[in-house]
């Protein structure tokens, strides 16, 4: 039995930290496993930036989100791999794993002079130094070897 751990809408992530996605309408909707390709993301970070895609496996269909959701939790979900939604994430997977990517509302929103969001795998930007680097070595006193010399 696998529970839910995080869920926002019809999105949700589970104990072993793999996404999956609610589709179609309440009363006749389907599971899809999404697979991420970057690591050290929170949950809200995937789905923010976008960074799952479709593996390509779908469940039966259901009559409500909650019996969807209840089934993943006993489960008793009945997968099948569909390869039309496999090639699809893939296409997506390679679009949205470039360092530079951003969904297009934050692209739009900070064209339009919205906050600039750097990407969360992107690291923190560095400062330049604080501090010019020496003229002279440190040990002005140090012998330097010659590359013709054999080093032993």
């Amino acid at each position: 039995m696998v529970r839910i751990q995080q869920r926002q809408g019809r999105h949700f992530m589970d104990e072993e930290g793999r996404v999956f996605w609610i589709n179609g309408p309440e009363g006749f909707c389907y599971l899809s496993e999404q697979r991420q390709w970057r690591s050290g993301l929170t949950f809200q970070q995937v789905l923010k930036w976008k960074q799952c895609a479709p593996s390509g496996l779908v469940s039966q269909r259901f009559c409500s989100i909650k019996e969807a959701c209840e089934a993943f939790e006993h489960n008793t979900v009945q997968w099948s791999l569909d390869l039309y939604l496999r090639q699809m994430g893939d296409q997506m997977a390679l679009h949205r794993s470039g360092s530079d990517y951003k969904p297009t509302a934050m692209k739009l929103a900070e064209a339009s002079g919205g906050r600039f969001e750097p990407a969360p795998w992107a690291g923190r930007p560095q400062a330049p130094l604080s501090c010019p680097l020496p003229a002279e070595p440190s040990h002005p006193r140090r012998r330097r070897r010659s590359l013709k010399e054999p080093v032993h």
